[in-house]
């Protein structure tokens, strides 16, 4: 049994930490100099909920894709 498609999924979180990390710190400057109190409808909400949506579906698609993987002619316990 392969634990390459478990290792390439792994690295995809591994890059999602990464540019959360990334990103996260980028917000906390925005959040310093007070850019997001400066409108009343503010973008950081909207762009959260879209980061947390890509997780989301990266989880869920990623995780269908690490079965289907697994279940390949090419895999040991494939059809």
């Amino acid at each position: 049994m392969s634990f390459v498609p478990v290792i390439e999924y792994i690295a995809g979180l591994v890059v999602f930490g990464f540019i959360y990390w990334l990103l996260d710190g980028i917000l906390n400057i925005f959040k310093g100099l007070g850019v997001e109190d400066s409108t009343t409808y503010s973008v950081y909400p909207l762009l959260t909920y879209i980061w947390f949506g890509l997780v989301v579906v990266y989880l869920v698609f990623g995780g269908i894709w690490l079965v289907r993987r697994y279940n390949e002619a090419d895999m040991q316990g494939g059809y």
